[in-house]
């Protein structure tokens, strides 16, 4: 295991204009130490070929990885227009990946607008479509276990869909924090997990998160022999500044 940022740590500071991305991949790799990175779509802003290649060049020059995108697409939309539109978008993330070379493109099952039953069969179907998709590509795609009211609340959501998608270009993007039942259901998917988040949302003076077991969560990615990344991603109150380097030092004792 080695680890990684979300540039959703610092969400508040590259939203401010405190800092660019290209700042924060000379902060991530020079001040933190770390050898690779994870962007938020909303963070890349538009992506035009120009931009991308900046970035690409950055993170190069840096000698970090941009392990994944965490792109922000909805396959629980009713309107079967709209949910055409959802592929579409995630198919064009795909290419960006591919440009800015990252390991991994997130998606998300999505949020059931109306009736989650009648909702399930779209989903399905939507997620088969962009994992062909993918394959012709030779692009990995993640489904994050991001509950909120969504699909994917328990490992057992994971497991039906990724059986019923039966896609290699599918893995898990697991999230620490995230499942209804916490280590229940980290214990049950963490096999599947290609790319990892560990949420943290109050980051303890040791470093540890006040919700998140992150020692236990670790615990089970060593049993299963998971070898990926372990990306802080860091939702709190506290700037990130003073909060990253914390929990990077703590999550830094678990991993090595």
């Amino acid at each position: 295991m080695d680890l990684a940022c979300s540039s959703e740590s610092y969400a508040k500071e590259i939203d401010a204009g405190q800092l660019t991305l290209v700042d924060w991949f000379q902060l991530c790799a020079q001040d933190l130490g770390l050898k690779a990175v994870e962007l938020e779509d909303k963070h890349i802003g538009a992506p035009t070929p120009e931009h991308l290649a900046e970035l690409r060049e950055a993170a190069d020059r840096h000698k970090l990885e941009i392990v994944n995108i965490a792109f922000m697409n909805d396959f629980g939309v009713a309107d079967d227009v709209l949910r055409q539109e959802e592929l579409l978008r995630t198919v064009a993330w795909m290419d960006i990946s591919k440009q800015l070379r990252t390991r991994f493109l997130r998606t998300f099952a999505g949020w059931p607008e109306g009736d989650r039953a009648a909702r399930w069969p779209p989903m399905i179907a939507a997620l088969r479509a962009a994992c062909g998709e993918a394959e012709l590509l030779g692009v990995q795609l993640v489904m994050e276990n991001h509950n909120h009211r969504g699909f994917v609340q328990t490992g057992s959501d994971v497991l039906a869909i990724m059986e019923a998608v039966g896609s290699p270009a599918l893995g898990l993007l697991l999230d620490t924090g995230n499942y209804l039942d916490g280590l229940a259901s980290i214990e049950r998917t963490a096999r599947l997990a290609w790319h990892v988040h560990a949420k943290f949302t109050q980051v303890l003076e040791d470093g540890r998160d006040a919700r998140v077991d992150q020692d236990a969560a670790v615990a089970v990615l060593r049993t299963v022999g998971y070898k990926g990344y372990v990306s802080v991603e860091y939702e709190g109150a506290e700037p990130g500044a003073t909060a990253v380097p914390r929990a990077l030092t703590y999550l830094r004792s678990l991993v090595r």
